[in-house]
């Protein structure tokens, strides 16, 4: 008995014979010099299977066909003034290239196209491929949309390539399925690049192409590894992550900082989730510098996204305090050395206080001893009194060797010193363990 594969294989006009997705394709022949002379006189085609169909030279009307299953079709050197339009039709390893132009658009809605190729090809206004189902690989290459491509709810059953292509306008691939792998090749996106809501199962590739607009992946099941750390970015450039499902998104710091669109119109709640999101995936990579990165962000729209109310008082010198201990102090524990920083002004700054109330000190030595009062004296005794509370806290015995109003800043270094140092070892030790 002989398989249904088998059968296939041994028929080489197997793609010829297909009929259509589901059967119900008519099996109505006409042959390709018959649908020409349709469509040169203007006629729609409809309910009728084409063989081996050749557009050649220049078409001025309009093309309409619906449910029209054509085998092998080839676009060659055509250029087409009026609309075109494949509604609901199956069209079996169509090449379409060779300078074709289509001056009205090109629209496939609802159809299915098996093993495509689209290959220097220009379409001067929008290009619709909503519900179009891909069956096999698609290629296009060198082609140019001047307007909008739209992807919207297509479904794309092999592996998908778009190489050395142009985008002039948009490129709305919404709510698209690959069940395969999605690549693009120095392509060039001079609008949007909307990939809201949509589905790839295998690696998303941007490869080298280059970006003007907004690279929207919001709500994006990402199911491999996305790359971009290969992307061009136009000055305008931007992305959008929210509610995006992915963790394996290869991308560096340097190319998100200032673009995160959300962040840039101060949509801070919904800026915070984004840098979450890509929080967690640096962590998958184990790339933990990257990590703190996206975590300070995160702290600093959480920080921001607080809304401030005269019921609540106390809200803008709770926000003054995160930015000052936390923030400036140790990059809500993702960065030790600005403890340090932090450490050396406040010892600085109480420093220039102790040696403005040098006389408020009761018992003290100088440190050098021929020009107690000297600049140098005071100096160098400010400067080590503030190191020492600092460090100390309030386990030295500067709190009684001082009287009057001096009290007062020697109370609040050692406090300060206690709270950094805290911060310093939480900061130090984030980094370490990791």
């Amino acid at each position: 008995m002989t398989r249904p594969d088998d059968a296939n294989q041994t028929n080489p006009n197997a793609d010829s014979l297909d009929s259509g997705d589901d059967g119900t394709r008519p099996v109505v022949e006409l042959s390709g010099a018959e649908a020409l002379q349709r469509i040169k006189e203007g006629k729609p085609v409809s309910n009728v299977r084409i063989v081996g169909l050749t557009f050649r030279s220049e078409f001025t009307g309009e093309i309409k066909m619906e449910n029209v299953t054509l085998v092998r079709p080839r676009f060659t050197q055509a250029t087409f003034l009026g609309p075109v339009g494949f509604l609901r039709c199956s069209l079996i390893r169509p090449t379409i290239g060779n300078g074709t132009v289509f001056k009205r658009g090109l629209n496939l809605r609802g159809s299915t196209v098996r093993h495509g190729t689209f290959r220097n090809v220009t379409c001067c206004d929008s290009l619709r491929c909503d519900n179009v189902r891909f069956a096999g690989q698609l290629r296009v290459e060198k082609c140019r949309f001047e307007g909008t491509v739209r992807f919207w709810d297509a479904r794309f059953e092999g592996w998908a390539e778009f190489l050395a292509c142009e985008f002039a306008t948009h490129a709305d691939f919404r709510n698209f399925h690959a069940e395969e792998g999605l690549a693009f090749s120095k392509c060039r996106f001079a609008g949007d690049m909307l990939f809201r809501g949509s589905t790839v199962s295998k690696k998303l590739d941007f490869g080298d192409s280059r970006f003007e607009g907004l690279v929207d992946l919001s709500k994006a099941k990402l199911h491999d590894f996305v790359y971009l750390e290969r992307i061009e970015q136009g000055d305008e450039q931007q992305f959008a992550f929210a509610n995006a499902v992915a963790d394996r998104i290869l991308v560096r710091p340097e190319q998100l900082e200032g673009r995160i669109r959300s962040e840039n119109e101060k949509n801070h709640a919904a800026a915070m989730q984004e840098f979450g999101l890509l929080k967690r995936n640096f962590e998958t990579l184990n790339r933990y510098e990257d990590d703190d990165w996206a975590f300070y962000r995160f702290k600093v729209n959480q920080r921001r996204s607080r809304p401030v109310s005269l019921l609540r008082p106390l809200r803008p010198l709770m926000r003054l305090a995160d930015w000052v201990f936390l923030d400036l102090g140790c990059g809500y524990g993702t960065n030790p050395f600005r403890a340090v920083r932090s450490a050396l002004v406040m010892i600085f700054l109480f420093a220039l206080i102790y040696m403005a109330g040098i006389q408020r000190f009761v018992g003290e030595s100088p440190l050098l001893a021929e020009q107690p009062v000297s600049l140098a004296n005071r100096a160098l005794f400010a400067v080590m009194t503030s190191i020492s509370v600092f460090t100390a806290g309030f386990t030295g015995e500067h709190l009684n060797s001082a009287e009057g109003w001096l009290l007062f800043p020697l109370g609040v270094e050692a406090l300060l010193g206690t709270l950094l140092w805290g911060l310093f070892i939480v900061a130090f030790s984030r980094k370490v363990i990791r």
